[in-house]
């Protein structure tokens, strides 16, 4: 409870101090918009269809919430709520297996604890944020004989991306070993594999603009589309090998697994995560291997399960040297590596800056088509239209390169800030097709001259 009005505080708080990124969080916050008035979830701050830039069919079932709260905060309370559940699931999950209350205690406090865990918490909503507590819950459930909820949860747990059947194989492999129950993980494990096929070979495909997986290019150097990025690893180990003597993917994967050392003593249970791992170190996308980023969600799964097997299995210890031992590394460890997480940095300061933004954003029309700075625009995204700055002018971070920008001429309003892009935002006011209606140091909004 702590953790998630913590950090409900703080994210509703950098929310309304123009702290929050455009991406990813807008991208989302317009697309389930769309989706909650029934239409096409096209986000135009990302240039493509959700579903041509993600297999996030879990957003569909979430969209009734903005039908409830229609606003931006509420996406962001909702991933704080969604990141801290895993803590008492994993307090479940590890008594589910025969772990002590007080060993259980630690697994839950070393997951809150979890610089990746914070991290997340305040990255913004990712649908793959839905992962964590769902397949924790499903091991819990696995672990208490309700198989059939079990495998639900593993399949909504699929809804929420393309990939997740990488995380999601390996598992059902697991519970296959440590339960015994073959049936159940074949058809769970069945599941991941059709729910990654349909996804990599037609949805994706059917929904991207250039009918092709649209960030393969971060594993060039294996292949090219997924069979041939998987084929590569063994084409070419280098690659792995190379990754994993950088001391900082070396780095990435102890502050992973080191906040909750009790993961050590089930070791077996982490080859969950080695398909997620292999994806992150061996990628060309540096966010792929910082805890600070949504792509550490898979890895977790498997250090918190096994994190829970390993308080059981300590928890039977009867030298209770050892075991006072163990307790306080993983206290020490947890509140240790706390330090690495949001927690341990400032809060967004107010600043003057934030009144002539909001006096500026309360003059732009509901439905007008906008183009704006990355911190306005997640106050911007609930209308069908709005572009981060300068496109549609120059091209960043839309679409796929080759693919034409939209015109232009439909914008009609531009908010912007001092010190961005000045040379656009020049040729705009000198192109005679803008006037400046309003303006504040450092905040200017420019509006479309009719006629």
């Amino acid at each position: 409870m702590l953790f998630a009005v913590v950090f409900g505080i703080r994210m509703i708080t950098e929310y309304r101090r123009f702290a929050i990124n455009a991406f990813d969080f807008a991208i989302f916050d317009q697309a389930l918009w769309l989706l909650s008035r029934f239409e096409t979830p096209f986000s135009t701050v990302r240039g493509l269809l959700l579903f041509g830039d993600h297999s996030s069919y879990i957003l569909l079932p979430l969209a009734p919430l903005y039908w409830v709260l229609p606003q931006a905060e509420a996406l962001l309370v909702l991933t704080v709520v969604v990141m801290a559940v895993g803590g008492p699931l994993a307090y479940l999950a590890a008594r589910a297996v025969g772990a002590p209350r007080f060993m259980a205690a630690l697994v839950g406090l070393g997951y809150l604890a979890h610089p990746a865990v914070g991290w997340n918490a305040r990255d913004g909503f990712h649908p793959e944020q839905f992962v964590l507590p769902l397949l924790i819950g499903a091991f819990l459930l696995f672990a208490r004989d309700r198989d059939r909820w079990a495998i639900a949860v593993v399949v909504i747990a699929l809804l929420a991306k393309e990939d997740v059947g990488m995380v999601v194989i390996p598992f059902a492999l697991f519970v296959w070993w440590f339960f015994g129950k073959r049936r159940q993980a074949l058809i769970t494990g069945a599941f991941a594999v059709a729910a990654m096929a349909v996804s990599f070979g037609l949805l994706i495909p059917h929904f991207s603009p250039t009918g092709e997986l649209l960030y393969a290019y971060r594993y060039a150097d294996l292949g090219q589309g997924v069979v041939g990025i998987a084929s590569g690893l063994v084409i070419h180990p280098e690659v792995l090998v190379g990754a994993l003597a950088d001391p900082a993917r070396i780095g990435y994967l102890a502050v992973v697994l080191l906040p909750i050392p009790l993961a050590l003593f089930e070791p077996r249970a982490l080859l969950i995560a080695v398909p997620a791992t292999v994806a992150n170190v061996v990628s060309t996308h540096t966010y792929q291997y910082q805890v600070q980023y949504h792509y550490t969600i898979y890895l977790l799964v498997g250090v918190v399960i096994a994190a829970a097997i390993g308080a059981a299995r300590m928890g039977r210890q009867r030298d209770g040297r050892r075991l006072e031992s163990v307790v306080v590394i993983s206290i020490v460890a947890a509140l240790g590596f706390s330090v690495a997480s949001p927690l341990a940095s400032d809060w967004v300061t107010p600043s003057p800056d934030q009144d002539a933004a909001r006096a500026a954003i309360a003059l732009i029309p509901p439905d007008a088509t906008v183009s704006a700075w990355n911190m306005y625009v997640p106050h911007l995204t609930h209308r069908r239209v709005v572009y981060q700055f300068p496109n549609p002018w120059q091209r960043h971070n839309y679409s796929a390169p080759g693919l034409p920008l939209p015109d232009p001429a439909t914008v009609e309003w531009v908010l912007v800030r001092d010190g961005i892009d000045e040379r656009v935002v020049a040729d705009l006011i000198a192109s005679n097709e803008f006037e400046v209606a309003y303006r504040e140091r450092p905040v200017q909004l420019l509006h479309r001259i009719s006629g």
